[in-house]
């Protein structure tokens, strides 16, 4: 096993690379893949603790929040500050993907989020542009998910649950936010069938989802 300096260096290689290349080429997501890959081999993400959840609820939290950190870090990359090591500008992140999700599993709009809005102080101020581009490409990944060219996400269905597919899965749970109880009690379905297979989804055609970043 590698030292923490050897991870480290070698994470900043990874993000100093795949920050260099142009965005949306091939040469860009072929370097973000290769060091989120390289994230989550060294298991470098700390969660932030949480004990005003039951363990159930804090797991899910902590499953979104690791989802959304994925997206974030591949559409964010530009703003990677080399000084910085990888691990300090992940875990920063991971505390606002945290903040973020809570609400959307807790099935509370009115539940009070805390965003980290110093982030201009600790990347050098960024922080309105990084905002911008982030709406604007959370919308185009808005926009694949409910036109699903070529239908693959309606394509992906559950074999004990015909009527659950994962596009169903994905507009309700990343556009309008419905709770997993919501959409348990609607379709039928258990919360653990519903979340696992939402994830084994997820997992599959994260590649697809890098594709338009």
């Amino acid at each position: 096993m590698p030292s923490k300096d050897e991870i480290d260096d070698r994470l900043k290689q990874l993000a100093i690379a795949a920050k260099n290349h142009q965005p949306q080429t091939v040469e860009r997501q072929k370097a973000v893949t290769t060091l989120v890959m390289e994230i989550q081999k060294y298991k470098i993400v700390k969660f932030p603790k949480n004990f005003s959840f039951t363990w159930e609820i804090y797991q899910e939290i902590c499953t979104e929040a690791y989802q959304d950190l994925m997206f974030r870090i591949c559409r964010e990359i530009k703003n990677y500050r080399p000084e910085k090591e990888v691990s300090q500008w992940v875990n920063f992140l991971i505390i606002k993907c945290f903040q973020e999700a809570t609400p959307r599993v807790i099935g509370r709009s009115d539940f009070k989020r805390s965003y980290y809005k110093d982030i201009d102080a600790f990347f050098d101020g960024q922080t309105n542009q990084q905002e911008d581009e982030s709406d604007l490409l959370a919308k185009a990944l808005i926009e694949i998910i409910e036109e699903d060219p070529g239908d693959v996400f309606k394509s992906e269905v559950s074999k004990k649950h015909p009527q659950v597919n994962f596009q169903l899965l994905l507009v309700k749970r990343e556009i309008e936010e419905v709770s997993w109880e919501q959409i348990s009690a609607e379709l039928g379905v258990g919360i653990s069938t519903l979340s696992s297979f939402y994830r084994r989804c997820f997992e599959k055609f994260t590649p697809r989802f890098r594709e338009y970043l």
